[in-house]
């Protein structure tokens, strides 16, 4: 039954993967393409390499295996999850790209002006940031504890800060949007990569943050792709991927990969449960595990939780802006938990997935609220994106914007909103100084005229 399952699901993601391809709308800007990347990678590949080579890592950490049952209704439920998603996202919009418009790169006077007002007024957070950041890999080292203290909640697993703020300890990644902005603004010179390989150094050297190294890089790819007119990413992509994809793998088994490298110290011994296995075996680990993870949820909701969430957890939206330090009593996670999947196993560090996500909220009927809302969001961002004119701040808010959308399928729930504050923000403080800049020029003008002499009569 499970071959029969995993051969239907494949054939039914390449189907959409071609028809997307040959349609009107498709394009590597639309947000259904990177939900199919996703899909293909978690859903489609994984179940085939769990199967086939009899991954189990992960259902040993959570100590929970699957049945065949629960196995085949994972493929069949995805499937669907795709197929709602499909409808609500590309099938919804029929906006096609609109590679005539004028959208090349390039910053005006006053673009210029608003962008070093930006560097001026986030720089300093972000360098302090870092230097939080570095001064705790410098204690590490020193004492053997980090100067940066986080707290887990028992109950949930959900770790919080508790000596400091996620608004400085994140505020490094406002320099990734700001090296992208400044990229697009030189026109993509040769030099002005400079300052994105600097980022990208930083992020690798501290090890943490990992997908904000694949993301960052996703955009300025996109940014890149869409000044050149293309309308899907060329081959010469590949050169890139992959070693930012090596370099994602050895951060994921060490975490101070670089800093080894630099510091010349041997890394940890090998994990002996991998040793002597193949390349593909050694792929058992939790990056691209969702499906491993759905399978857990499905296993524990409704069945062993008597309930679903009903929703509930998106009330973090509303208490996770505020800091901690200002109100120490703050619930780690949603404030309310009325399923809580630590109860039925291990689920700490893992992530639910969009369809999960649903799934938890609702069964069915969840998955259908939660894949037909994030479709049409996504789906109204971009006929956005391609109607009207292509303004740099257009532009840059939304190839900073739809590689953000793999994290919120992988991650579900509220993450994305995380992950959209530390981007966007340079971006939508640029305009704001921008539109101040230009209602100042608007006044000057109207003084000057009133200020001219009349015309005789």
């Amino acid at each position: 039954m499970i071959p029969v399952a995993l051969i239907l699901q494949t054939a039914i993601w390449l189907w959409l993967f071609a028809a997307f391809m040959q349609s009107r709308t498709g394009s590597a800007y639309h947000p259904f393409f990177y939900y199919l990347i996703f899909h293909g990678l978690v859903f489609v590949i994984r179940p085939i390499l769990v199967y086939t080579f009899s991954f189990d890592s992960m259902f040993y950490l959570m100590r929970f295996y699957p049945s065949e049952d629960e196995f085949v209704f994972v493929l069949i439920l995805t499937t669907v999850g795709l197929l709602i998603y499909a409808a609500a996202s590309w099938q919804f919009d029929n906006t096609a790209p609109r590679l005539d418009r004028p959208h090349s790169a390039g910053f005006s006077a006053n673009e210029w002006y608003a962008f070093w007002v930006v560097v001026m007024l986030l720089g300093p957070l972000a360098l302090y940031s870092i230097y939080v950041n570095f001064g705790s890999i410098q204690n590490i080292e020193n004492t053997g504890a980090a100067s940066i203290i986080m707290n887990r909640e028992l109950t949930t697993g959900v770790q919080g800060f508790t000596n400091t703020t996620g608004y400085i300890v994140d505020a490094d990644s406002f320099l990734g949007t700001i090296t992208l902005m400044y990229l697009w603004g030189m026109r993509f010179r040769l030099w002005s990569f400079l300052p994105l390989l600097m980022y990208l150094s930083e992020r690798s050297y501290l090890g943490t943050g990992r997908w904000t190294i694949i993301l960052t890089a996703a955009a300025g790819i996109l940014l890149y792709a869409l000044n050149r007119n293309y309308r899907w990413l060329p081959w010469r992509v590949i050169f890139i991927a992959i070693p930012l994809m090596l370099v994602f793998q050895q951060l994921g088994e060490n975490r101070e990969y670089v800093q080894d490298m630099f510091t010349g110290q041997q890394p940890p011994d090998p994990d002996p449960i991998l040793q002597g296995k193949s390349w593909i075996e050694r792929q058992d680990g939790p990056d691209f595990a969702n499906f491993d993870f759905l399978a857990y949820i499905i296993d524990a909701v409704p069945d062993k939780s008597d309930t679903y969430s009903y929703f509930t957890q998106y009330l973090q939206l509303f208490t996770e802006p505020i800091p901690r330090i200002l109100w120490p009593g703050k619930p780690y996670g949603a404030p309310i938990v009325l399923v809580n999947l630590n109860d039925y196993g291990s689920f700490t560090g893992w992530t639910e997935s969009l369809i999960g996500d649903g799934w938890v909220s609702f069964g069915w009927l969840g998955v259908f609220i939660t894949m037909s809302f994030v479709g049409y969001v996504t789906a109204r961002i971009h006929r956005w994106f391609w109607r009207g004119a292509a303004t740099n701040f257009k532009v840059l808010t939304y190839c900073v914007f739809v590689p953000l959308t793999m994290q919120w399928y992988r991650d579900g729930g509220i993450s994305i909103a995380k992950f959209v504050f530390s981007t966007i923000v340079p971006i939508l403080l640029w305009k704001l100084v921008l539109s101040m800049l230009q209602q100042r020029s608007v006044k000057a003008r109207e003084s000057a005229l009133r200020k001219s002499p009349s015309p005789m009569p």
